[in-house]
C-alpha cells in the first residue's frame, strides 16, 4: 500500500505539506498490516515525514529532508524502516519536469545526499529504488550510480539493490542473496562493478541473466560458440 503523506513539486501541495491526519495514517498502517500488506510512504520532509515514521510505515520513499530531522533516523533504524531515496526520478524532474519541480529537485539535492549519508551512519537500510512510475522503466542500475555518488561504496549500493531491496519488498526469504533454499536469480557481468558501478548500465556487459533458475539470456554461450567457429 502506498500513501502520499506529503506532496512534491507543486505550489499548492509541496514537499513538507501534510496529506493525512495522524488518526487517518495510523488507521491506514494498522489495517494494511492486519491484511499482511506493507506500507510505502511518499514522504519528502516535514511533519508528514515524521508522522510516517512514527506510524510505522515499512518504507520511506524519497525522504529528501531526513537530514533536517536526525532523530527520525534512529527511530527508523530501531523500527527497521527502510529508506528508498529514489535519486533517478529527481534527475528527470530536475531536467525536464514542470518548472516548479525543476526548481525543487535542484534545491534539495544536497539535503538528499546528506540524508543518505546520515541514514547509513545511523544504521538505516538504504534501498535502491527508482520511483519508475514517474521516470523510465528499466534503468534501475542508474540508481546504483546515484547512490555511490551520494557516498555509498559500490558494495553497499549492490546490497541496496539486492538483499535489502528484497527485504523492503517482503521477499527477503525468497530472493535477494545467493543462498541455499532461495530462488536462483543471478546476473553475470563482464567487469568489476566494485571498481566501476556504471558498467551495470552497459547492456553489452550483461552476459547472463537467470531468474528462478531459468536462463533468460546467455551471451556467454553465444560468444563461446562464435569463438569455436573461429
Amino acid at each position: 500500500i502506498k500513501v502520499f503523506q506529503t506532496g512534491w513539486g507543486r505550489r499548492t501541495h509541496g514537499s513538507k505539506d501534510v496529506a493525512y491526519g495522524r488518526d487517518e495514517l495510523d488507521a491506514l498502517v494498522s489495517e494494511a498490516h492486519i491484511q499482511g500488506k506493507m506500507v510505502a510512504s511518499h514522504a519528502v520532509g516535514g511533519l508528514g515525514l515524521r508522522m510516517s515514521v512514527e506510524a510505522g510505515v515499512d518504507t520511506i520513499e524519497h525522504g529528501s529532508y531526513l537530514d533536517e530531522d536526525p532523530d527520525l533516523l534512529k527511530m527508523m533504524a530501531d523500527k527497521g524502516t527502510f529508506f528508498v531515496p529514489t535519486f533517478t526520478v529527481f534527475i528527470f524532474h530536475g531536467s525536464i519536469g514542470t518548472p516548479q519541480a525543476q526548481i525543487e529537485a535542484r534545491d534539495f539535492r544536497q539535503h538528499h545526499v546528506d540524508s543518505v549519508q546520515k541514514a547509513m551512519a545511523a544504521g538505516v537500510k538504504v534501498v535502491a529504488g527508482t520511483d519508475a512510475g514517474g521516470w523510465v522503466h528499466g534503468n534501475n542500475a542508474q540508481e546504483l550510480q546515484c547512490l555511490v555518488e551520494a557516498g555509498m561504496t559500490p558494495m553497499q549500493a549492490l546490497v541496496a539493490a539486492t538483499g535489502w531491496a528484497a527485504e523492503a519488498c517482503g521477499l527477503g526469504k525468497e530472493v535477494g542473496t545467493v543462498q541455499p533454499g532461495k530462488l536462483a536469480d543471478l546476473v553475470v557481468v563482464e567487469g568489476d562493478p566494485l571498481k566501476d558501478i556504471t558498467i551495470l548500465q552497459e547492456k553489452s556487459r550483461i552476459k547472463l541473466v537467470m531468474k528462478e533458475g531459468k536462463i533468460y539470456s546467455n551471451l556467454l554461450a553465444a560468444e563461446q560458440v562464435a569463438a569455436s567457429r573461429g
